[in-house]
Order: C-alpha cells, then sequence, then structure tokens
C-alpha cells in the first residue's frame, strides 16, 4: 500500500517553513537516480538494474557474464551481510567495483551497448517526477544526482538527453567510463563510487560542483537506501530533509526507515507530495 509517513510531522512542517522562508536561492537537492527519481516495479515486477541487464542478456559476451556473476556471487554477500563492519564493506565493494570496471573495458564495452539498454525502456520516471525536474530547471535549483552504479553517469546523461530533462542545474556524479573516438570503454574515472563511500568520495572530490552549492545551506535529501543517509554529514547545511522511498519490504523496514528519514514514501510512490510540499 502506498503511503505518506512522518517520522514528526510537526517537526518536518517546521524545518519546511524554515527552507521556505529562505527560498530559493539557498537550497540545493541531493538525489540518488535508481529506484529514487525512476521506478523500482513495472506491473508489481521489480525492475532490474541496467548492470544486470548487461550481465543477463549477454550485450558483450557470454565470458563476460560469467565473470560479472562469479563478481556478484561473491562480493554481494559481503555488501547485503549485516554482520560484517563497514570499514570492511567499504574495502571489499572498493574492490568489487573496480574488478568490474576492469571487465566492462576489456570486455568491449561500447557506448550503444548503454544506448541499447536505455532504448530498451527498462528505466521510468516516477510519476510527477518530470514536473519536478522542470521546476528545479525554471528556478535554477541545483540538483545533484549521485549514483554508485557501474554505468550510470553515462546511463542517466543518455536518458535524460532523450527525455529533454539534462538541464544546466542537473550535476551527475558517479562512476564515468572514458571512452575514444569510435565510442569504446578504454579507461574510467579512477574516483570509484559504490554503495558504501558515498560521505567519503562525494563533492569534495568534485570542486567545481561542490563551487555551485556550498552556500546553498538547506538541502533535501531524496534516497531509498538506508546506507546513504549519512552521506549529507560532511557538509555543513542549516537546514535539512530526509525523504526516503522505501519501495519493499515495509513490514521489515519501516522503523529503520522512520529513525533515518523525516519523511517516507513506500511501495513504489509517486513523486507528487514533492511538488506539492515544496513547489
Amino acid at each position: 500500500m502506498q503511503e505518506i509517513i512522518y517520522s514528526k510531522k510537526e517537526k518536518f512542517n517546521q524545518i519546511l517553513e524554515k527552507i521556505k522562508s529562505d527560498w530559493p536561492g539557498s537550497i540545493h537537492i541531493l538525489a540518488d537516480f535508481d529506484k529514487t527519481l525512476t521506478k523500482a516495479f513495472s506491473a508489481w515486477k521489480k525492475r532490474p538494474s541496467l548492470i544486470s541487464v548487461l550481465r543477463s542478456e549477454w550485450y558483450l559476451s557470454e565470458e563476460y557474464s560469467r565473470k560479472a556473476y562469479e563478481l556478484y556471487d561473491y562480493y554481494n554477500p559481503i555488501e547485503t551481510d549485516p554482520t560484517i563492519d563497514l570499514e570492511t564493506k567499504k574495502q571489499e565493494m572498493t574492490t568489487w567495483w573496480n574488478k568490474h570496471l576492469d571487465l566492462l573495458v576489456a570486455s568491449g564495452l561500447h557506448r550503444k551497448d548503454i544506448q541499447s539498454i536505455i532504448d530498451s525502456r527498462l528505466i521510468e520516471l516516477r510519476e510527477w517526477v518530470k514536473e519536478f525536474l522542470w521546476f528545479l530547471s525554471k528556478n535554477n535549483i541545483p540538483l545533484i544526482i549521485i549514483s554508485a552504479n557501474w554505468l550510470w553517469t553515462d546511463s542517466i546523461k543518455i536518458y535524460l538527453e532523450k527525455e529533454w530533462f539534462l538541464t544546466d542545474n542537473i550535476k551527475i556524479i558517479s562512476n564515468e567510463f572514458i571512452w575514444d573516438t569510435e565510442g569504446n570503454a578504454v579507461s574510467y574515472d579512477k574516483r570509484v563510487i559504490h554503495v558504501f563511500n558515498k560521505d567519503e568520495t562525494v563533492l569534495h572530490e568534485f570542486p567545481e560542483i561542490y563551487s555551485q552549492i556550498e552556500k546553498r545551506k538547506n538541502v533535501i535529501l531524496l534516497w531509498d537506501s538506508l546506507w546513504d543517509v549519512g552521506m549529507i554529514e560532511w557538509f555543513e547545511y542549516d537546514n535539512l530533509l530526509k525523504i526516503g522511498f522505501l519501495n519493499d519490504k515495509e513490514d521489515e523496514l519501516l522503523e529503520e526507515y522512520k529513525k533515518n528519514y523525516d519523511m517516507v514514501l513506500t511501495w513504489d510512490n509517486d513523486a507528487i507530495i514533492l511538488n506539492k510540499l515544496f513547489f
């Protein structure tokens, strides 16, 4: 059931009024893309990640798929095991991400492979996100999209360009390939971002983006993971609202989401509340 749940509604409204009183030149949005700005389900079936499609549909080669699954089978249990400490997880995820990025380059990844996956329409924005993006662009409010996926910088750019929403106020921070003139991936940016190190690698590693938001001390955080809510800790904000998208396992995770987020949107909810609250 789709619901909008507040951890402390009165406190939420107080912070919201402070943000609105200094609107809009003092605000920036920090958001994930996959399953946050985009839908997590289609016809009540989970949408696969782009990297899982690349891995399972043999876009590159049988050898790539085999090796990618071997990496997944070894490292995914480490990622999801709650008994493993965070520092160990960070080290292991850095190793996994580097190995897989190296594998993608060695397997002949081409821009057309990403384009083909985008054209398959596996990505779809949540309802009302387009209106949300339009308003941010119209009011020149920075939207910083931070994603840990192996394909995301290029896939997000390709998708938003296709939908005519890649506007100047949107900045994307993710793992990024280096392409040759023929569109082949030949290397990648060594500032590797994975699910557990966003708090360390984010904007201080991207000064050209940080300079655009460092004086915008009111922040709205949009995310779907419990791990990522700490990524704002590096930033000296005045007011912060954290909005979490709890796409499944509501019975199991709702209380933890309420502890970590000021507002929780359940079961692949649409984004109309963002427009109603802020704009």
